[in-house]
């Protein structure tokens, strides 16, 4: 190919390219005016704010029933039945916390979970409870278990 001839195709292709950029322009620019008027109607935000609104829930009605006649007043009767005995009947206030005595000294009788508390800062572990003997007015032996507080802050 001649080089005259490279130069007039080159020219051809930059003349197509610009007639291209020239539509595209102008397309773009009709696309900019039908949005520019949506948006002075503001329909577009009508039809934005009515997707978010949910629909009205409607209403269920009651099945109707039929009226029923007065019922005649009657005198009830009953015979009282004491409660069994022997039976538990909950805990005896007030409950007491049980000690214990270890290495000589009296401490609460509790048991610790091993990892303990963790602060939400991770910095400190404090000591989390994991069960605690008590007693009731009654002495009976009263066990308050507590869940592990691992994972939690």
């Amino acid at each position: 190919m001649a080089l005259g001839d490279a130069r007039r195709a080159s020219g051809r292709a930059n003349e197509a390219n610009r007639r291209a950029i020239g539509t595209t322009n102008e397309s773009e620019r009709r696309a900019i005016g039908r949005q520019n008027e949506a948006d002075r109607r503001g329909t577009e935000v009508v039809d934005e704010i009515n997707s978010l609104v949910s629909p009205l829930p409607t209403k269920a009605t009651l099945r109707a029933v039929p009226p029923v006649g007065p019922t005649a007043a009657k005198r009830g009767t009953g015979t009282y039945k004491a409660p069994a005995s022997g039976t538990g009947g909950g805990i005896a206030s007030p409950v007491t916390e049980k000690t214990k005595v270890v290495d000589g000294k009296t401490v609460p009788d509790r048991v610790y979970y091993a990892a303990g508390f963790t602060s939400s800062d991770g910095l400190f572990i404090l000591p989390a409870i994991k069960t605690q003997n008590m007693a009731d007015a009654n002495g009976a032996d009263v066990v308050f278990e507590f869940a592990d507080p691992a994972g939690t802050v």
